[in-house]
């Protein structure tokens, strides 16, 4: 069994810049993961107005996200990391097939989605919200490209 989560151990990682969001006229944020903890994300963006920056009582708002989903505060994120990330239906199917090797992402998940006949991009982006897969850019022409791979941890118990 895996040790606790605490908040020494959120405090311990760091955060990557993981991508952006855009909310329209509302404005963007930034989406950071943790670097050890790879369920664990938060969102980042200004207030929206006057009134929102006087109820927070701060220029940005920070979201905590584990699995994907919104955790509150950052101790509603480390007791939800402590629980172990379901899966649905859906992305057990799709867990079962990424491999344990890095793969490059296009490829396995137009191969995929054509073998299952559906879409299967959002299910792949749950799984590596979920911790089950991690994900790397790798240099390519035109430019760098996605690989996936299993987690080490979903290759020996998955």
């Amino acid at each position: 069994m895996a040790e606790p989560i605490t908040l020494d151990t959120v405090y311990a990682g760091n955060l990557r810049d993981d991508g952006h969001l855009n909310y329209g006229k509302r404005g963007g944020g930034t989406i950071w993961q943790h670097t050890t903890i790879p369920r664990l994300s938060v969102i980042d963006r200004p207030t929206l107005n006057d009134e929102e920056t006087r109820r927070v009582g701060a220029g940005r708002l920070r979201e905590w996200v584990v699995d994907g989903g919104r955790a509150g505060s950052l101790e509603g994120a480390t007791a939800a990391l402590n629980v172990p990330p379901v899966l649905t239906d859906e992305e057990a199917e799709v867990l079962r097939h990424v491999p344990a090797e890095w793969v490059e992402l296009h490829g396995f998940r137009t191969a995929l989605a054509e073998q299952l006949g559906r879409e299967v991009g959002i299910t792949v982006m749950q799984l590596r919200h979920k911790g089950a897969i991690e994900n790397e850019l790798r240099p390519g022409e035109p430019r760098a490209r996605p690989w996936i791979r299993r987690t080490p941890e979903e290759a020996t118990h998955g």
